[in-house]
């Protein structure tokens, strides 16, 4: 996998996130209306995981991910 450093996706991207110290990968939505962010994982069986107000500032992204390799 490759990730691209920025401090920014668009919607519906997938990031490395950081947070709370943990790092994961998963699609980034932001509504700025309602400063609410939320982060999808690929695999349905896990719920997104919603983050507002001061829940925000425990969430930060690495980068973008850009491609994605399989060693098979």
């Amino acid at each position: 996998m490759f990730i691209r450093s920025q401090p920014m996706v668009e919607n519906g991207e997938i990031a490395a996130v950081i947070i709370n110290d943990e790092a994961t990968l998963k699609r980034v939505y932001f509504d700025r209306k309602q400063a609410r962010l939320q982060l999808v994982a690929e695999n349905p069986a896990y719920p997104p995981l919603v983050y507002v107000g001061e829940e925000l500032e425990t969430v930060h992204i690495l980068g973008k991910a850009i491609a994605f390799m399989s060693l098979l």
